[in-house]
């Protein structure tokens, strides 16, 4: 984490793409580190909103790369309940998009969008909302705490 915090910008571009991935990363740490050294909030936190949104999108195209009927075949689901879920994730459900910024879970809603071929548009809109808030969140935090210690 250290080494992507002294790359600065684009090393918070890499952190947070790898964390909207399956890899395992921890962006808030770069983040985090880039706002205590003097970096200015705006360009970190939409740095990082960019990098974990294209990430994300990585997830819903690998969800996109199954076929409906693996999805049957593999989860064994009951077609008639899986349509309705499709329906919901795909209508009013797509609120569930600002999830995607969650740890772990997040990853699963997006794969889940994709599987069920949900609008990508209006999925990653609402996904890069959830983002931006979770970042500007974290960002607000860390400066807060920063700057009660010093």
């Amino acid at each position: 984490m250290d080494d992507l915090t002294a790359w600065g910008y684009p090393g918070l571009f890499v952190a947070a793409f790898l964390a909207g991935t399956p890899f395992p990363m921890n962006s808030e740490v770069v983040l985090s580190g880039l706002l205590m050294v003097g970096f200015p909030l705006w360009p970190c936190v939409l740095v990082a909103t960019a990098g974990n949104w294209l990430g994300a999108i990585v997830n819903y195209f690998l969800g996109r790369l199954c076929t409906y009927e693996q999805m049957l075949r593999w989860t064994r689901a009951n077609p008639k309940r899986l349509e309705r879920v499709r329906t919901f994730l795909t209508g009013k459900g797509l609120w569930f998009a600002l999830g995607a910024s969650l740890p772990i879970l997040g990853n699963v809603i997006i794969i889940s969008y994709g599987l069920l071929r949900a609008p990508f548009w209006k999925v990653t809109g609402i996904m890069a909302i959830g983002q931006f808030l979770r970042f500007l969140i974290w960002s607000w935090f860390t400066l807060g705490v920063w700057h009660s210690v010093n």
